[in-house]
């Protein structure tokens, strides 16, 4: 399996973990980016979202999203402290 397609497997279980915390406008967003391979966009929107919008991600969305940024070797830290800010 190629790095994209652990990324897009990985969006595609968050989208399921996220589908009753993201509103479909939301997840809509999230998926353009992910349609165009932005997956750094796709996954800085879905953090965003959460941290504007002032909802509590599950533990497993959590866990997809610090797996996504590992993938894309970002570093999980600065991505999830967002939810803090």
């Amino acid at each position: 399996m190629s790095n994209f397609d652990v990324i897009e497997s990985l969006f595609s279980e968050l989208a399921i973990a996220a589908g009753s915390e993201l509103s479909e406008s939301e997840r809509a967003e999230i998926q353009s980016f992910i349609d165009v391979g932005e997956y750094g966009v796709a996954l800085e929107t879905a953090v965003d979202i959460y941290a504007e919008e002032k909802k509590i991600p599950s533990a497993e969305v959590v866990t997809l999203i610090e797996k996504l940024a590992l993938e894309m070797s970002m570093e999980p830290e600065s991505v999830l402290r967002r939810f803090a800010a």
